[in-house]
């Protein structure tokens, strides 16, 4: 297992927690990853990550519930929402590449929840992946063109005129 993949399992262990808890909790995290046999870079890299994805989640959660609205954010198993924020911040947020970003989040779903979780998470993200290409390759919005010079005044009658 990459170092990678054990961030974002990690990660995602955290992001768990800090649902159930509805809020993050720096402080606690390292007791929370303390059981875990993992080196310590590999544990503050997790707390990084979450922290990130903790504070995009309103993004993250905005993107799941337009791409799949008959799954509302709240109906979601809580390592689903886990493994789809991480998911989403990696596609909008890091240098991480697409595939892998989506791969990586399958393979969560596939190791700690249900049988049919990485369909899920795969068709949501793959959703993703799309709008933002959509949204990235379109042409950037054409300047309006130029308001019209406004008229110049009226010059007033000259007091010089012949009577």
């Amino acid at each position: 297992m990459s170092a990678k993949h054990k961030i974002r399992e990690l990660a995602m262990l955290l992001m768990f927690v800090w649902d159930a808890n509805g809020a993050s909790d720096i402080e606690a995290a390292p007791q929370v990853l303390q059981q875990r046999g993992d080196d310590g870079e590999i544990k503050q890299k997790a707390i990084t990550l979450a922290q990130a994805v903790w504070e995009a989640r309103p993004l993250a959660d905005a993107c799941v519930e337009r791409l799949a609205p008959q799954w509302p954010i709240r109906r979601l198993a809580a390592v689903d929402r886990a493994v789809l924020r991480i998911g989403i911040w990696e596609l909008t947020s890091s240098d991480t590449p697409p595939k892998v970003a989506i791969d990586e989040a399958i393979e969560l779903a596939k190791e700690y929840s249900t049988e049919l979780s990485a369909g899920f998470v795969n068709g949501v993200l793959d959703a993703a992946l799309k709008e933002k290409q959509t949204l990235t390759a379109m042409p950037p919005a054409a300047d309006p063109a130029p308001a019209p010079a406004a008229p110049a005044p009226a010059t007033p009658p000259s007091d010089t005129t012949p009577q």
